[in-house]
């Protein structure tokens, strides 16, 4: 047996446009996570998604498992978002959206999903993040967030912050939401009052690091031959990290590091290919596959 995982994310189309070329791809935040958490348990994904691309990403979870029991069609078009990644600096230099059914939604859990013993809030509005918080019974859950949203209500994500038990952060957002400088730091006054109890700092190229009151520990990113598009990455790592957690039925300090080295060993599968073939192909050779711990 293993623990199920909810997640509660996006499902968008993405443009995509990097030094190796462009493309348009299915993505999104519940997306990445799904597939790389899958390869550890079940996985019951929330989200909305229009319908001239729903049976493109049934089609993309067959086989694995996945339940889609959560998620919400909508005759709107699916969200499209369109991206310049720039490898210099590892940031999105431009972007722009058409939000398309994305506003719609309202999260309504099932039971099975309420009654995950894992939760994942990807990427999202506070409030939604809240919403799906309320509905939950989760003994472990993760969140994710971005700058925009901590520069329009910081409080509303400090809420979601202290509210989870693990965050997926990248340097610049743990600074913003800490209001300090250096990720180390940072995350260190996050965890300083038990809640959350972990931060999960991403750093890209240089792998990742878990930080938490009384240890902190890096793990370099595994060799790509070729990054081709690092959209998705931070939520596959996520999906790894959980997985792993979710499949062995452990949520301590102990069996973090473990963890990490299975979400940034999904992060590097992400960025080999455009959107989320590389991934796919990740989590449909490692499904059920025994695991080193």
């Amino acid at each position: 047996m293993s623990w199920d995982i909810a997640v509660a994310g996006t499902l968008h189309r993405d443009d995509v446009t990097t030094p190796k070329g462009r493309a348009t791809s299915l993505g999104g935040s519940a997306v990445y996570f799904a597939l790389a958490a899958a390869r550890h348990t079940r996985v019951r994904l929330n989200g909305i998604v229009g319908d001239d691309t729903a049976p493109d990403f049934r089609a993309m979870f067959d086989g694995l498992s996945i339940d889609t029991s959560g998620l919400v069609v909508s005759r709107r078009p699916t969200f499209l978002w369109h991206a310049v990644h720039d490898f210099d600096r590892w940031v999105t230099s431009s972007e722009s959206e058409e939000p398309g059914c994305d506003p719609e939604w309202r999260p309504r859990m099932d039971a099975a999903s309420r009654n995950a013993e894992v939760l994942f809030l990807g990427s999202m509005h506070p409030s939604l993040q809240r919403d799906v918080l309320d509905q939950a019974g989760a003994g472990l859950v993760g969140a994710d967030s971005m700058t925009v949203y901590m520069r329009e209500d910081s409080a509303a994500v400090r809420s979601i912050a202290t509210s989870s038990d693990i965050l997926f952060l990248n340097n610049e957002e743990i600074e913003l939401l800490a209001g300090r400088s250096g990720w180390r730091e940072a995350a260190l006054a996050m965890c300083a009052t038990g809640r959350p109890r972990a931060v999960v700092v991403k750093q890209g190229p240089d792998g990742a690091a878990c930080v938490m009151r009384d240890r902190v520990f890096e793990i370099a990113a595994p060799l790509v031959a070729h990054v081709v598009d690092p959209t998705g990455a931070g939520d596959a790592l996520a999906g790894g990290f959980l997985g792993l957690c979710a499949r062995f039925e452990r949520s301590d300090a102990e069996f973090f590091e473990a963890a990490l080295a299975e979400g940034v060993q999904c992060a590097a599968a992400a960025v080999s290919t455009f959107g989320t073939a590389g991934l796919a192909a990740f989590a449909n050779a490692g499904a059920g596959r025994p695991a080193d711990v």
